[in-house]
């Protein structure tokens, strides 16, 4: 029988979702002005532009991340709008050399030992919540990567079954 648990994580639109959305609002802004005082033509064009930058924007800062653990393997797919899944990581279950609690200082102390360690983010970015998240530290190409996961307490569980040998608490 597999060892299977599911999770999704609302997220929170970063500073670059943020400033798409902010550039598309300008763009629109800047057609209107160029409308009504330099070119229409210009202008038009300017604000059809930035009407549809600001739909894919805004669609954008939709996201949320499904967690998928199977047999101590698991999957990170990022869903935007609610309708488009894409796969954006993939850990294996032999590839994870350590899990850390991201608040933890062990963890500082792994950032500061490997300065040009990739982090990759999937957590909601809400900073009240960084006690539910972890470090899954594996090597990516001779090089350390930490993957960031906000967990519920099913799959905390679930981490510290599987992956008993690997969590540092």
């Amino acid at each position: 029988m597999d060892n299977y648990t599911e999770q999704l994580v609302a997220s929170k639109p970063g500073i670059k979702e943020k400033s798409i959305f902010t550039g598309a609002i300008l763009l629109t802004a800047f057609g209107v002005f160029s409308v009504l005082f330099i070119n229409f033509s210009t202008g038009a064009i300017l604000i059809i532009l930035g009407g549809i930058a600001i739909y894919f924007a805004k669609n954008n800062m939709d996201f949320e991340y499904e967690y998928i653990f199977t047999n101590g393997d698991f999957e990170v797919a990022r869903i935007v709008a609610k309708s488009n899944r894409k796969n954006v990581c993939e850990i294996h279950e032999g590839d994870i050399k350590r899990i850390l609690p991201y608040d933890s200082e062990k963890f500082q102390n792994e950032l500061d030992i490997n300065a040009d360690m990739t982090v990759r983010d999937f957590s909601s970015g809400d900073k009240e919540k960084t006690s539910d998240c972890f470090a899954f530290i594996k090597n990516n190409n001779g090089k350390d990567m930490a993957v960031i996961l906000e967990l519920n307490d099913k799959n905390k569980e679930y981490i510290k079954s599987i992956y008993k040998n690997k969590l540092e608490k």
